[in-house]
């Protein structure tokens, strides 16, 4: 491998290239493009406000994880699931997902998708007063920052556990052979975290008082006490700034490796030149090296250009430019395999527009 011979076929390309006015363009345009998403970018970070809800409304799946209940060594979902399934208003359906909890998942270790949120639902029992008691825990896991990204789903979720809770209870003194209706429903309009514990708590009570009525032949019914717990590990909502300055990054790299390689390798086969590269003293490995070492660096530069100026903390960060790096060379083999079939500039244009138009089709399905 010759210094010089490497030397002056990379030069051919950045000449080349030079002359490239199209290509130029579109760099230029990319970097415009990243300018005005920083200019008005709200937080002037590279991240969303904590106004912004981001892509889709910042949250758009909300899973609730509960626990089986065994009954005879059968596994089944607990009465008050069902009537939370049932009471998920139509337009939560495809966003609100009841999941049993995972044992082998370390709590407060797992990692969500971007945009989704979690409650989870422990039951266990405690010693109250000398009573056993039980105690329903309802862990609220938000995004960091974004407590208020999940509210439409706390706003059904808070009172349609309060109603399930307060059927339960009604069931249980039907059966005891007890009037339930000095059960009454909640007001709907308190939706504040101290009216919810206030709801739980006069539920309580009135549980009690109805046991006063109940036979001492008969189980005395009761609600779980509930515990409310609020943390920020959730996963971070969906930014939609942060998704289109990724995507420029990304175009970027596709734009040197798996565009302008193909098209103006087959220009040079097209106008002869591959021919005079292939006749002249450097050898075939030499002419594929040049290329290996322009075009990702072409890339690279432009990416991390992009990346700068959206949010320029990101330069200083190693795994940055180890992701570059993979891409580009993911995205040069990509480019190889397209020059290497098509026979001429149209044939290499339309092979990349396919290959990035069944890639985005694959991503959005």
């Amino acid at each position: 491998m010759r210094f010089y011979i490497l030397r002056a076929l990379v030069m051919k390309e950045v000449h080349r290239h030079l002359a490239n006015r199209g290509g130029i363009a579109l760099a230029f345009l990319l970097i415009v493009a990243a300018l005005l998403l920083s200019v008005f970018n709200p937080t002037g970070s590279g991240g969303s406000s904590s106004n912004d809800s981001g892509l889709v409304d910042g949250v758009h799946h909300c899973y609730i994880v509960f626990d089986n209940e065994e009954i005879e060594g059968k596994k089944i979902k607990p009465p008050l699931i069902t009537t939370l399934e049932d009471s998920v208003p139509a337009d939560l359906k495809k966003q609100v997902i009841f999941e049993p909890h995972d044992p082998n998942k370390v709590d407060g270790l797992q990692k969500r998708t971007p945009g989704t949120v979690e409650i989870r639902l422990e039951k266990r029992t405690a010693k109250v007063n000398d009573k056993d008691k039980q105690i329903l825990k309802c862990r609220v896991w938000y995004p960091p920052g974004k407590e208020g990204a999940m509210a439409k789903y706390e706003l059904w979720f808070w009172k349609s556990l309060r109603v399930a809770l307060q059927r339960q209870a009604s069931a249980d003194f039907r059966a005891a052979g007890v009037d339930p209706s000095p059960l009454t429903a909640p007001d709907s309009g308190t939706d504040d975290q101290w009216a919810i514990r206030d709801s739980f708590r006069q539920l309580d009570i009135q549980v009690e008082r109805l046991n006063m009525d109940v036979p001492k032949t008969k189980a005395k019914p009761s609600v779980p006490e509930v515990e409310i717990e609020r943390d920020a590990l959730g996963a971070e909502v969906l930014d939609l700034r942060s998704a289109i300055a990724t995507g420029m990054v990304v175009f970027a790299l596709y734009f040197t490796c798996c565009y302008l390689l193909p098209t103006l390798n087959c220009e040079e086969r097209e106008r002869g030149v591959l021919l005079a590269q292939a006749l002249s003293p450097a050898s075939p490995a030499e002419i594929l090296t040049a290329k290996f070492l322009f075009y990702p660096m072409l890339g690279m530069g432009l990416a991390a250009t992009l990346a700068g100026i959206y949010h320029p903390a990101v330069l200083s960060t190693l795994f940055f430019w180890l992701a570059l790096l993979a891409i580009s060379a993911g995205f040069l083999g990509i480019g190889m395999t397209v020059a290497t079939i098509a026979k001429t500039q149209r044939a290499a244009f339309m092979g990349s527009m396919c290959y990035l138009l069944s890639v985005a089709l694959v991503m959005l399905i």
